[in-house]
């Protein structure tokens, strides 16, 4: 597998800078801005006879600003497409919990991912591979390619470099976060959307809070969803941020992610190499019916085929504030292979019968048993 310095690096920052749908998130907001991830729900679908992962993002933001990038890392060159939104409606129906009523008498499309360039036939520094409009977004697919003897460090410079060339901001702790995917050579997926300027919303009173602020804070920025789908020896989500992401002021934005993966059974997730545990939990799991896999099939233009198999449906939530994001969520089949459901939404209709009536049914009968038994015994005396 041909690998590039940057890529992987690039893949999160493009994340940062654009609200919406893209794989991991390390905000890129112009100088004296800020922005903070606070809710995010992934689709990724596992192809392991071809080794190709589709990933479908929506993402919300709140954000000082309203214009801002970011950045998504890919081991290989990705295909990018727009998506049909409502396949996260789809996701939630499935998984949605039972309904048990109680009676209560008393009342109460797409190809296979695109190879990655060789880089011998590149020159080196970095590459733009492709540029296009995906929805609402103006997407850079980007590869570096070192010279002999360059370091990571200098790859991430240069990477930065060429972002902040063309209206990507950029911070130094941005620039660190990218050296690990440039010392992996992942290729890097950079989008940017303009937006309008975020709503002001009333500060929550600094004395019931017990937390500082602004006397106005903006509200939550969305956009289009999108689909990127790229060669991958294993599923994954795009977990690890910028240090800025894990400071006190990111500590006070509470965050939720939720990250729904297809594949041929029930997987497990662990962050990096499993040393330090993943908070991330298991809400549900079984297979997924014809039906249900033909509807994701269409809503995420899946490729023709995929739906045939027999596959499995996993949820994941995670709601840790600040996130443990020092490395990559990796999946892979749970030991426990039992279906998961959440507990069922029970709801109690009142008995149209009269309190007395049901009552009588509910002590009636034990009092007409007792009344036989004593009978038969009196007869047979």
């Amino acid at each position: 597998m041909t690998r590039f310095l940057v890529p992987a690096a690039l893949f999160t920052l493009a994340v940062a800078v654009v609200p919406g749908a893209a794989p991991a998130c390390a905000p890129a907001p112009p100088f004296g801005q800020r922005v903070d991830v606070t809710a995010e729900t992934a689709l990724i679908v596992w192809d392991e006879a071809n080794k190709v992962q589709h990933f479908i993002r929506r993402g919300t933001f709140q954000s000082t600003g309203s214009d801002f990038g970011f950045i998504v890392p890919t081991p290989h060159r990705p295909e990018l497409a727009a998506a049909d939104e409502d396949v996260f409606k789809e996701l939630q129906r499935i998984t949605a919990p039972a309904v048990e009523v109680r009676r209560s008498p008393l009342g109460g499309g797409c190809g296979a991912a695109a190879p990655a360039a060789k880089s011998d036939a590149m020159p080196a520094g970095v590459v733009v591979l492709e540029q296009k409009r995906v929805g609402d977004y103006d997407a850079a697919v980007l590869a570096f390619n070192p010279a002999k003897g360059d370091d990571p460090a200098a790859g991430a410079a240069e990477l930065a470099r060429w972002l902040r060339d063309h209206g990507y901001a950029f911070s130094p702790s941005l620039t660190e976060w990218l050296k690990p995917y440039v010392r992996d050579g992942w290729v890097v997926t950079a989008f940017r959307i303009a937006g309008q300027p975020p709503p002001l919303e009333p500060e929550p009173d600094r004395a019931a809070t017990g937390k500082g602020g602004d006397a106005r804070r903006p509200g939550g920025l969305r956009s289009s969803v999108v689909r990127m789908s790229f060669k991958t020896d294993r599923p994954f989500f795009p977990y690890r941020e910028p240090a800025d992401q894990r400071d006190e002021q990111a500590g006070r934005v509470p965050r939720s992610l939720r990250v729904y993966l297809v594949g041929p059974k029930r997987f497990a997730g662990k962050l990096g190499d499993g040393s330090r545990p993943w908070p991330g939990r298991v809400v549900w799991a079984n297979h997924v019916g014809n039906a249900d896999r033909n509807a994701l099939a269409e809503r995420a233009q899946l490729p023709t085929g995929l739906s045939d198999r027999v596959l499995w449906l996993t949820e994941f939530e995670d709601d840790s504030t600040p996130r443990p994001g020092t490395d990559e969520v990796y999946f892979e089949p749970s030991a426990d292979q039992s279906p998961v459901a959440r507990p069922p939404d029970i709801i109690y209709q009142v008995d149209p019968r009269p309190w007395w009536l049901a009552a009588a049914g509910c002590c009636g009968l034990p009092v007409l048993f007792t009344a036989a038994v004593v009978l038969g015994w009196r007869r047979r005396r």
